[in-house]
């Protein structure tokens, strides 16, 4: 894996080189690394591994041919393990906090194509076609650092590894973007290093319900209303799903906003709150879902402090469902632009059980 990495790093300076950003064709991108490491310090579920150790890697390339058209890329480097996306039974996606599937090494990792589209931007408009991840939510964003486990329970939501196409209209403070799309289940959707498999159309989970019957709208802006420093989005998705009995498409609504007060000249104190509730989750008939995630974050010079809490409400189908909160506290500190390090404390209630967990994540993000 380490061999892995540093060929596709040694790739990506050569391409760099190659192309200078000021000429066309040109290359720009990131690589994000992570490690995250986390302890169970308490748990009332038995046989549950203490300690738990990951790596994740995410690279984005774009390969810029004139000022309009491009060709953008996102890789995934993961363990198969920890991050699920078909399974029709169980939508929640991490699923290590309280099991035996932990432990410290990396047998697992696989790398997936998370993105591979054409687009086309302008001043007014950008337009996307091919695999990629439509609009919905943002809670689930890495850069908002909301400590290392708050953004792992809100991937339920996100949507991911999609085929279709996005516009999107650039307003002024604002971007309208609708998104129309199929999961894929192409020879995409195959991993490398530990392959995964390709995912099937056949199988009855939302997103399987044909070309194109499934899309999302989102708008998201910042100072509405002349009210200066907050930033809000607002969101609908309608996921198609196979005639299949005890099914039914999924809706969803997502409202979420976030305020910037500058208390002194390098202090800032950011509430941050993001609602979602989810008809039919994962396309099963009866099967609904709200979660709502409210965090209070304090920004000082390099430093980060937050409090956060996430209330998941799935309602139990066929005996599976999830009702459960997370309350987690944590600290951070940004040595460099690009290397952070964050530890959290969290305390999860989930269907009875309850426990506390202690994390740590170390992230570094290289930009060309």
């Amino acid at each position: 894996m380490k061999k892995l990495l540093l060929v596709f790093i040694s790739f990506v300076g050569f391409i760099d080189s190659a192309f200078s950003a000021s000429q066309y064709p040109n290359v720009t991108g990131s690589v994000l690394l992570q490690v995250e490491a986390d302890r169970v310090l308490s748990s009332t579920t038995q046989g549950v591994s203490p300690n738990n150790t990951y790596f994740y890697s995410e690279p984005k390339m774009s390969i810029n041919l004139n000022r309009n058209w491009s060709v953008k890329t996102e890789w995934r480097l993961q363990q198969n393990n920890v991050l699920t996306t078909r399974d029709q039974e169980r939508p929640e996606r991490y699923r290590t906090f309280f099991s035996q599937d932990r432990g410290v090494g990396f047998s697992q990792s696989a790398l997936l194509i998370e993105q591979l589209k054409a687009n086309y931007q302008n001043e007014d408009m950008e337009f996307s076609i091919g695999k990629f991840d439509p609009t919905f939510g943002t809670a689930h964003n890495k850069g908002k650092r909301i400590g290392v486990f708050t953004s792992q329970f809100t991937e339920d939501y996100n949507l991911r590894e999609k085929i279709g196409a996005s516009l999107t209209a650039l307003l002024e403070s604002s971007k309208f973007t609708i998104n129309s799309f199929v999961n894929d289940t192409t020879a995409l959707s195959k991993s490398a290093l530990n392959n995964r498999g390709k995912a099937t159309s056949s199988k009855s989970i939302a997103g399987n319900g044909g070309i194109f019957s499934s899309y999302s709208m989102s708008l998201e802006g910042h100072d509405p209303f002349g009210i200066k420093n907050w930033n809000y989005n607002i969101g609908y998705r309608n996921l198609g799903v196979g005639n299949m009995p005890q099914t039914a498409r999924e809706s969803a609504y997502v409202l979420g906003s976030e305020y910037l007060f500058k208390a002194g000249d390098s202090t800032y104190l950011i509430p941050f709150v993001e609602i979602v509730k989810i008809k039919n989750f994962t396309g099963t008939s009866g099967r609904n879902a709200t979660y709502t995630t409210v965090a209070g974050i304090v920004r000082y010079s390099s430093w980060t402090a937050s409090i956060s809490q996430l209330k998941r409400d799935i309602t139990t189908v066929n005996g599976v469902g999830s009702n459960g909160r997370h309350m987690q506290v944590s600290a951070g500190y940004k040595f460099t632009d690009n290397f952070t390090i964050d530890v959290s404390r969290s305390s999860v209630r989930e269907d009875g059980n309850k426990g506390s967990l202690f994390g740590v994540m170390m992230s570094y993000m290289y930009k060309f």
